[in-house]
């Protein structure tokens, strides 16, 4: 894509510190400012990094090795000619189809062609860890160039530092400024912001049950909606002013001649509507509404009761769900508005050992993060940096470290027993992958004989590869992101790496150890049990042959470090490997570069990780070779590829060692920034906030783009917090304040632009509601700058709170509809007073009985596109 001086420029000097002398690498350095400008986040970056690093490593192996190796191995093979075995029997090699391509194929008297597969074999070594290398060295470059980016470093994430650990007499707000106040000016805690975290999991529960419930009534409001505007388009009876006024709740109306009722307290108006609502006189929706069985509790308040518990005794009764539901979540709401006001209340709420420390630059945070900070093993650490707000996992805040041993041994179990009972359908399918052999060589499967050719070829290529990637594919990763969680990961990021490592972990051991094994050992069993004497050469002709079942799984699901492992022994697989990546990237590139926004981002760190998990297909490849070159037999019987096989243990050992080497070597540049890139990210930063080039903009966007960046300069919303911290109840407030106010403008500018169509039947109608809907979301804000100072300044203050701590009271959310039963549930609904919120606002029923959504919910935080600038 060609790239204009007047866009690239100021790009190049703002992202990457200055263009580099060489023409060829500021080329180099256009196009990687230019894929940075327009990602989305480095991880989508990176992976399409990363299907073209395979690419590169697997399409230059392939033009080399097929050419070579195809030949050796095909040309004068065993093919199915006839030989003599060591007892003097004549039998067939029996090797035919795909194997005639493959290291089974040589001749034992032709074993000198050996030392082509030896030769290839360093050839996919040296090129793989070169370029595995040079990965991992422009991971760290553009890691480093963008963490360091301006852009980057105004956010509050880039100086933000989670210690966790904490001894008791660390767990304040004084102790931590007065330990950590090393690293910044003068000893300046006012530089320093903390926030200790504390223990909210009955809040958390509290505010999860409300969250369920409340998607259960509108549930039961939709279902309610649909039936009874079908009921009334079927019987033809426009209800909407019936509805309107004889089934309207009659809380407001105050019989002639009698006083003002007494002021209800809270409790009193929840019970006072919920019997209301239990009436069935005035309720239309109520031949409608499912019935259920409650319980009254200790408390007072009715529970569903449960066949399981039918020993508990006490006052029972049946009534509408809906209104069971309003009344639960009412109550519910009064109890969470209780305790928000006592967020400082250490006895309900206690301190947890973790904590979060913002400090005034990035280079302080990376500081503070990669020292001890304590004298005694294991004590404020992990410590984790470049944590966002939105990716914290708050259950996991008071992990202590003998916690998370017994969690990762916990998680370990688990993973063991999901290896085992996964192993059993991997080796089912995996043998099945041979059925055409085991009809053969298995007695009792030889009337598979009589099936067509194309049936035993569907079965065991595609059919079983299909099974399996459905087999690992539909659960795993899911369960593999639970016991990541389990172990006790802090952040959405870390949850992330780990769920890598296992599901790697699984996949290298049930799709390329055990398939493999599995595919080649049910072959070769028989043969071993009917000629013993000949274990070597059965088992240097039959293992290669699984390389086969990789090629059907390919299409489906590709995998690198197979691919390495099966180069040498079936050449055939660099073609598929090749073809596969390649249409990989094909597919992707645009996708992750252009419409894929992901929320959680690891900077690169799962990039990272699959490179160093290409050693693993490495090590594998030398180990096999090893063991295959010490089975091949000469005609004699005798051991024919001695020197080579010692020559792989050479090389084995070398690589471990250049392993070893590399990672010492990169490691501690994979998650902290070094001191010497402070000074350029300074000066980067400085031109990019406080000038502008003049021979890249027009004399208006000159001027435009000169307002925008004093504005920033001066503002420089997230550079810090003003003031000594407020307690957490006083945060927490204004930080509910400042959203309830930001909730109402957004609600203003959203209704400013939104206009539901009248019902149309052309194809366009849903092009307009998405067109509606892109609108609505246009107008939340997604800069710190569109926030109001105060607004800004309560956000920054409750980012790293934990947000159960301002949790808003929820809206029920139904869609309006022709016969105005929404409209009477919004009016019923303020019985409940402020603790049950109904709306219909930019929602419809269609004459279809479907919704239509023309814009987010009312209750949507009206600061959720602000999580990628935190």
């Amino acid at each position: 894509m060609a790239t204009s001086n007047s866009t690239s420029n100021g790009t190049l000097e703002t992202f990457f510190g200055g263009p580099p002398a060489d023409v060829k690498a500021q080329a180099g350095i256009q196009l990687r400012a230019f894929v940075l400008n327009i990602a989305v986040s480095l991880d989508g970056y990176f992976f399409i990094r990363l299907l073209r690093a395979i690419i590169i490593i697997f399409v230059p192996l392939m033009a080399v090795l097929v050419t070579v190796l195809l030949p050796i191995n095909y040309n004068q093979g065993k093919g199915n000619r006839l030989h003599t075995t060591a007892g003097g029997r004549r039998d067939r090699w029996g090797v035919s189809g795909l194997d005639t391509l493959t290291w089974q194929n040589i001749d034992p008297a032709k074993t000198n062609r050996y030392w082509a597969h030896l030769v290839c074999a360093l050839l996919v070594i040296t090129w793989s860890l070169w370029r595995m290398y040079r990965e991992k060295v422009n991971f760290i470059d553009v890691r480093q160039r963008f963490l360091t980016s301006p852009e980057h470093r105004l956010k509050a994430s880039a100086r933000t530092v989670l210690i966790t650990n904490i001894p008791t007499e660390y767990r304040s707000k004084e102790a931590l400024e007065a330990l950590y106040d090393v690293f910044v000016d003068n000893d300046d805690r006012s530089k320093l912001t903390v926030w200790v975290n504390r223990d909210y999991s009955s809040l958390r529960a509290l505010v999860a049950r409300r969250r369920s419930l409340r998607h259960g009534l509108e549930k039961e409001e939709l279902k309610i909606l649909r039936r009874v505007n079908k009921d009334h388009r079927k019987d033809g009876e426009p209800r909407a002013s019936e509805s309107s006024v004889t089934h309207t709740s009659q809380d407001s109306q105050v019989p002639n001649g009698e006083s003002t009722p007494k002021i209800k307290t809270d409790e009193e108006s929840i019970s006072s509507a919920f019997e209301e609502d239990c009436d069935q006189a005035p309720q239309l929706w109520h031949k409608y509404s499912s019935q259920v069985s409650l319980l009254r509790g200790k408390d007072g308040s009715w529970k569903p009761t449960s066949i399981f518990r039918f020993w508990v005794r006490g006052e029972r009764r049946k009534a509408p769900k809906i209104a069971w539901l309003r009344t639960e979540i009412a109550r519910l709401t009064v109890q969470i508005d209780g305790l928000l006001l006592k967020l400082d209340d250490e006895e309900l709420f206690k301190k947890q050992n973790s904590a979060f420390i913002q400090f005034d630059r990035q280079m302080a945070a990376h500081m503070a993060c990669s020292l001890v900070s304590h004298n005694k093993a294991g004590r404020m650490s992990p410590r984790f940096v470049e944590v966002a707000p939105h990716e914290i996992i708050w259950p996991n805040m008071d992990v202590t470290s003998f916690g998370r041993f017994v969690r990762t041994c916990i998680a370990l179990l688990i993973f063991a027993a999901m290896l085992f009972l996964w192993g059993i359908p991997t080796t089912i399918l995996g043998s099945l992958s041979q059925l055409g052999s085991l009809s053969y060589s298995v007695s009792w499967l030889h009337w598979l004989q009589k099936w067509p050719d194309w049936i035993i070829g569907l079965i065991s290529g595609p059919l079983v590869s299909i099974l399996l990637a459905l087999l690992i594919q539909l659960v795993v990763p899911a369960l593999a992101r639970k016991l990541a969680v389990l172990v006790g990961s802090p952040t959405r990021s870390k949850r992330e790496v780990s769920t890598q490592n296992f599901y790697f972990t699984f996949l290298f051991i049930e799709l390329v150890l055990l398939t493999a094994l599995s595919s080649g050992v049910v072959k070769i069993v028989p043969q071993i049990i009917n000629n013993p004497i000949n274990i070597p050469t059965i088992l240097a002709t039959s293992i290669p042959t699984s390389a086969n079942y990789f090629f059907n799984y390919l299409v489906v699901q590709s995998l690198g470090f197979s691919g390495l492992i099966f180069s040498v022994i079936s050449p055939l697989m660099l073609v598929f490997v090749s073809l596969t990546f390649s249409l990989f990237w094909v597919a992707y590139r645009h996708n992750y570069y252009y419409v894929q926004r992901n929320k959680v981002d690891t900077h690169g760190l799962l990039f990272n990780n699959a490179i160093s998990q290409l050693f693993a297909g490495i090590y594998v490849l030398e180990i096999a070779l090893i063991g295959l070159f010490l089975l091949v037999r000469d005609l004699q019987n005798n051991v024919a590829c001695k020197s080579q096989a010692i020559i792989m243990i050479v090389v084995l050992i070398l690589t471990a060692v250049f392993h070893f080497v590399v990672e010492r070597h990169l490691q501690p540049l994979y998650e902290f920034l070094p001191v010497t890139l402070e000074d350029s990210a300074v000066d980067a930063e400085r031109r990019a906030f406080l000038s502008h080039d003049e021979n890249q903009t027009s004399p208006e966007e000159e001027c435009r783009s000169s307002n925008d960046v004093r504005e920033k300069a001066l503002e420089r919303p997230d550079r810090g917090l003003t003031g000594r911290p407020k307690s957490v109840s006083v945060t927490a407030d204004q930080a509910r304040s400042a959203l309830t106010k930001l909730r109402k403008e957004t609600a203003i500018r959203v209704a400013n632009i939104q206009a539901h169509l009248p019902e149309s039947t052309h194809k366009s109608r849903r092009r307009e509601v998405a067109d509606q809907l892109g609108a609505a979301i246009a107008g939340f804000p997604d800069e710190l700058t569109d926030l109001s100072p105060e607004e800004r300044e309560a956000q920054l203050r409750a980012a790293f709170q934990d947000p159960v701590t301002r949790e808003p009271p929820p809206v029920i959310w139904i869609p309006q509809d022709a016969s105005g039963i929404s409209e009477d549930a919004i009016r019923q609904s303020k019985k409940y007073r402020r603790y049950l919120q109904y709306s219909n606002a930019g929602a419809f029923l269609t004459a279809r009985n479907k919704c239509e959504i023309t814009q987010p919910a009312p209750d949507t935080r009206p600061d959720w596109l602000l999580d990628w600038v935190l």
